[in-house]
């Protein structure tokens, strides 16, 4: 590994990890703190845990990356212990929770959900569970935190996903979605076909297919804002990729993309996968110059804004490039004219509470007491 470490060297870990045996200890330090930026410390711990390499990694790095696999495991008991808790009480009303994301991959098991790492767990439910959603968490423990009622009109006429739940005494933040994207943008994937594919794991949780679970990794990834864990992401879809490679698969994923009116971010995640990982799935070039240029385009601005945060990969270009993604991201979330109205509503809010010395002026108290009712 060169002196100075490189995103290169980060995707070779990741690719050859056991190769890492030849490091020394000044360069394992460099590839920790990226590992630990990217969220993908623990992950490449299990990688190495279970491969021949392990016992010639160094004793300081062993036990760094030992630290990191526990906690990684005690985080994914906790979501297999929430998810259950979840499950049963929106069954018992009638609901079918659909875990996605981070936590679908551990319910799942796929081969990435070993270090899997969740900020929050996300959960798909029907538009029309909605409610008796909200109401059978807000009464059994989880609460929504202070809120602008702004804020709160925001998520639940614009937003795919209503306010975030708390868990009352253990903290778990709970996103519960009725869709894949915001409605108020018109791009909003039809949800028939990734409804018709849920899946019941041996855990006796759901999730959506592999495939449908593929697709939307792509959606959370390219049209976000925020690709701060955005490396972290392709990783997750590198692993997916292989473990349910088949022809079958990636006909669905097609399938899937052209309902969804996605196949252009799908083709920008595959020509990456295939330019980082040494994969060769197919790539149907778009017909017409335009959409050539514009799948170029994109691939170039996300082989940058995908590269993780850390000092010690910052350049102007992959700085511009997340900038550019940021902008993209917004302008994808909804019409160009409820945008403009929504950031000028959150500007004079921002500049009204501020005059006043009160950031929370016109937040909505919180409320706890449906939290105690049975």
């Amino acid at each position: 590994m060169a002196n100075k470490f490189s995103f290169e060297n980060l995707v070779q870990a990741i690719n050859s990890p056991e190769r890492l045996t030849h490091l020394s200890l000044q360069e394992w330090e460099s590839l920790l703190f990226v590992l630990k930026t990217s969220r993908l410390e623990a992950y490449l711990a299990f990688v190495l845990r279970d491969s021949e390499a392990w016992d010639s990694i160094p004793e300081q790095v062993r036990a760094h990356l030992s630290a990191a696999m526990v906690y990684a495991q005690r985080q994914n008991d906790q979501v297999f212990h929430e998810g259950q808790e979840i499950h049963d009480l929106l069954i018992e009303r009638g609901v079918t929770p659909v875990f996605l994301k981070g936590a679908a991959y551990i319910v799942a098991a796929t081969n990435n959900a070993q270090g899997r790492l969740c900020s929050d767990i996300d959960l798909l439910v029907k538009e029309g569970d909605l409610a008796t959603s909200e109401t059978t968490l807000l009464n059994n423990f989880w609460y929504h935190k202070t809120i602008t009622e702004y804020d709160d009109k925001y998520y639940r006429e614009y937003a795919h996903e209503i306010p975030p739940l708390y868990h009352l005494t253990r903290g778990t933040v709970l996103d519960l979605h009725h869709n894949l994207f915001l409605p108020i943008s018109g791009k909003a994937p039809p949800l028939e076909q990734f409804w018709q594919g849920v899946q019941l794991q041996e855990c006796g949780l759901y999730t959506l297919e592999p495939a449908a679970m593929f697709m939307h990794s792509i959606i959370h990834l390219m049209l976000n804002e925020e690709v701060v864990y955005g490396f972290r992401d392709m990783v997750d879809l590198k692993c997916l990729a292989q473990q349910y490679d088949s022809d079958a698969f990636w006909q669905r994923v097609e399938q899937l993309a052209a309902e969804s009116h996605f196949e252009t971010e799908l083709k920008v995640v595959v020509t990456l996968l295939n330019t980082w990982f040494g994969s060769t799935y197919p790539v149907k070039p778009p017909e017409g110059r335009l959409k050539r240029g514009k799948l170029q385009l994109l691939v170039r601005i996300y082989k940058y804004a995908l590269i993780p945060e850390h000092p010690a990969l910052h350049s102007v270009r992959s700085g511009l490039a997340r900038f550019v993604v940021f902008v993209r991201g917004h302008s994808m979330k909804m019409p160009l004219k409820v945008l403009l109205k929504h950031f000028s509503i959150k500007l004079w809010l921002g500049v009204y509470n501020w005059l006043r010395g009160d950031s929370t002026a016109d937040a909505k108290p919180v409320d706890l007491g449906a939290a105690f009712k049975r």
